[in-house]
Order: structure tokens, then C-alpha cells, then sequence
């Protein structure tokens, strides 16, 4: 798995409506949950007799996305008050990054069909891409208004909330993906580095513990638990996790690194405390640090 800073690339799910109405969905980089096999359209749509939505859904599917705009641009000539063509043709400019078409295409779906949940979350998507996090959180939100069980908008959600270092409402979010979703793996790290951010160690270490057990040779589990666990205070653990990456891929340099420095402090001897005497020792302790 990957870093869950806001600088990686986000792996976007490409959705497409088939007439008439089949859902089709690509792999999605992060999700765990299994996903509806795509399917092709079979039936003749009389609105459209040259087939150009479901050529379209076809190169798609292909990522020959050039292809596919082509084809649902005729598609939207043919039915130019039907929301799936707009859909259809924003996730093939969303799959050629050209962000601004794709917007509107998303715009002009939810203008369309102001129900269509599906399109509010790829206009989030679109957003979130651009890093116009506020505006995002706004379709995601109404997605998720429109479709309470979709779980796609709140892992979209919450990652925007982490984006944003708003933790507590991405813990929240992920709490919701992963109860439905316990394979989630991503949804366990995205929530952990939440936790983790508001020094919520034991949760974190849980949440870790909980993505390691999806996949027991993933090493950026092992590797961020560590990481827990040395802010926990508790180095002899975050060892046992840098041997365990150790083991699954000995020429691991990060790990052989850190556990060498970990192995290093823990023969360190520790200074005596230099003696005070009565009349100058403090007599009470210092007052607790504010939050900060």
C-alpha cells in the first residue's frame, strides 16, 4: 500500500452507465471490496439505432477513451436529455485527465438528473483531483445524501477529510466504509493514520493490526504499525514489525535500517540522573502542557 499523504496519485474508479442502466466499474487501485463483473449492453436502445452509447462503454472498457468520447458525443446528438450519455463521456475525459470536460460533462448529468449520485461523485473525484478539497467535500456529501450506502463516496469523503487534516470526520467516514466493507484494507491504514495524527496510538496499532491481517505480506502495514509503535513508546514491538518486513523481503533497506537504529538505542546505556538536593528539588510537578 501506498503513502496516505495527499501527494499520491489516487486510484479513481471508472464507472459507466450501459443502457439501460447496467453499472460497468474498472478495478479500482485501493479497493478491497469485490466488484460487479462489467457488462456489455445487449439491447438495442431506440432512442440511439447506432449503438454509439454502448460502442462507447466498449472502447471504455478498452481505455481507448479518444474512441469513446467520439461515441458517446453521438450518443448525447441522439439523446441530448438523457443524464448517462454526460456520465458516460466525463469518465472517458476523466480517463485522458482533461479535467475541465470532464466537470462539466459531470455538471450537465447532475443538472440533468439532480438524483444521480453517481455523477456527484465523479465531479468529487474531478475536485479532489484538483485539489479543490472544500468544493469536493460537497459532492461527496450530497452523493452521499442521495445513496447513504454508497461506499464509494465515503471513502472519497473521508480522503478529502484526511486531505485536509480533519481527522475525526475521516475516522468517522472510514468507520462506516470499513463495517461494510471489513476487506477494505486501505479503508483500515486511512483510518489508522487518523487515529494516529491525533496521538491515538492504540487505535492506530488496531487499525494497522486489522489492514496486516487482509494481507500478511503487505510491507507498508508492517512498516507504518512500526512507525505506531515507536510514537507509543514501544520500540521492541516496532522491531518485531521491521523483522517481519525482513523476512518477507531481506533486502529491505528502510527496515534494515530503522531496525538497526532501534537495536542501537536499545543497547545504549542510559545516563544517571544527576543528583538534586532537598532544597532545590521541585516540590511538585510542573503543571501538564496545554493542547496545542
Amino acid at each position: 500500500m501506498k503513502s496516505h499523504r495527499i501527494g499520491i496519485i489516487i486510484g479513481l474508479a471508472l464507472a459507466l452507465i450501459a443502457y439501460p442502466g447496467e453499472n460497468l466499474f474498472a478495478a479500482k487501485k485501493h479497493a478491497q471490496a469485490p466488484q460487479p463483473q462489467a457488462q456489455g449492453n445487449t439491447k438495442a436502445n431506440p432512442n440511439d439505432p447506432g449503438g454509439h452509447s454502448a460502442k462507447g462503454v466498449e472502447f471504455a472498457k478498452k481505455k481507448e477513451y479518444d474512441k469513446a468520447i467520439e461515441e458517446f458525443g453521438q450518443a448525447i446528438q441522439a439523446e441530448p436529455n438523457d443524464a448517462k450519455n454526460y456520465f458516460n463521456r466525463a469518465t472517458a475525459y476523466r480517463g485522458l485527465s482533461k479535467f475541465t470536460e470532464a466537470y462539466n460533462d459531470f455538471t450537465k448529468a447532475t443538472e440533468l438528473d439532480p438524483k444521480n449520485a453517481p455523477a456527484f461523485i465523479g465531479r468529487g473525484e474531478v475536485l479532489l483531483q484538483q485539489k479543490q478539497y472544500d468544493n469536493a467535500l460537497v459532492d461527496f456529501s450530497k452523493a452521499i445524501e442521495l445513496a447513504p450506502n454508497d461506499v464509494g463516496a465515503r471513502r472519497f469523503r473521508g480522503f478529502t477529510y484526511i486531505a485536509k487534516s480533519e481527522w475525526q470526520k475521516a475516522i468517522e467516514d472510514y468507520s462506516v466504509v470499513v463495517e461494510k466493507v471489513p476487506a477494505d484494507s486501505a479503508a483500515w491504514e486511512r483510518r489508522a493514520f487518523a487515529h494516529r495524527n491525533l496521538k491515538q496510538y492504540k487505535e492506530a496499532i488496531a487499525d494497522y493490526s486489522k489492514a496486516i491481517s487482509t494481507d500478511q505480506k503487505d510491507l507498508d502495514g508492517y512498516r507504518h504499525r512500526a512507525q505506531a509503535y515507536i510514537l507509543a513508546g514501544d520500540n521492541a514491538k516496532a522491531a518485531e514489525d521491521f523483522k517481519a518486513i525482513l523476512k518477507i523481503k531481506p533486502d529491505d533497506n528502510d527496515a534494515q535500517s530503522r531496525l538497526k537504529a532501534l537495536d542501537s538505542r536499545a543497547n545504549t546505556p542510559v545516563p544517571p540522573a544527576p543528583a538534586t538536593s532537598p532544597a532545590t528539588a521541585p516540590s511538585k510537578a510542573p503543571p501538564a502542557a496545554s493542547p496545542h
